[in-house]
């Protein structure tokens, strides 16, 4: 049985990938840098870099580090429904409203729902979050990060996917030439 695979809305280049790479390592890097580090022309890049942006493929982004402002206990609540329609829309608006919940995820699996909550303490999870929830589930868990064992990585799923769309080319070429 084959498997379906929908192209994406954007197809990356390799340029793509390497200025996505470099900008990874540091979002304010100058077009000027990117280019003499690339050997590309500036305008080369700063067409890649607004085609991207139109694409929804880069965005201007700041990351907070939430735990240094005083919420520092961030949860991962799994959550199933099965009370019928009524209480899906409670759910659905307590995720909406609840500005706690800083992403949540709709999946298939053991869990109908994956919610990221924040919150600088216990208590206040438990009291302010998780009790308002309770009655709208019919099943809820937590689980509190205590610590992070890897950090979101870009840059090594780029050059991972560099090396999987761009490599096989390369090899090809290479066998051509030698040939």
């Amino acid at each position: 049985m084959s498997r379906a695979t929908r192209e994406p809305p954007f197809v990356p280049d390799e340029l793509d990938l390497m200025i996505l790479e470099y900008m990874s390592g540091d979002a304010n890097v100058q077009f000027k840098q990117l280019a003499e580090s690339l050997k590309v022309d500036q305008r080369t890049i700063a067409k890649h870099v607004s085609k991207m942006k139109e694409n929804g493929v880069l965005k201007n982004k700041i990351e907070i580090n939430w735990s240094r402002i005083g919420l520092g206990i961030a949860a991962y609540v799994g959550a199933e429904t099965g009370l019928g329609e009524k209480d899906l829309g409670k759910l659905h608006e307590f995720i909406r409203k609840e500005p706690r919940v800083v992403e949540a995820y709709s999946t298939i699996g053991s869990q109908e729902y994956f919610i990221k909550v924040l919150e600088a303490d216990l208590q206040s999870l438990r009291e302010e979050v998780m009790m308002p929830l309770e009655p709208i589930t019919s099943k809820l868990t937590s689980s509190i990060i205590s610590s992070q064992v890897k950090q979101q990585d870009d840059v090594s799923l780029l050059r991972f996917l560099s090396q999987r769309w761009f490599s096989s080319k390369k090899d090809k070429i290479r066998h051509t030439n030698s040939n």
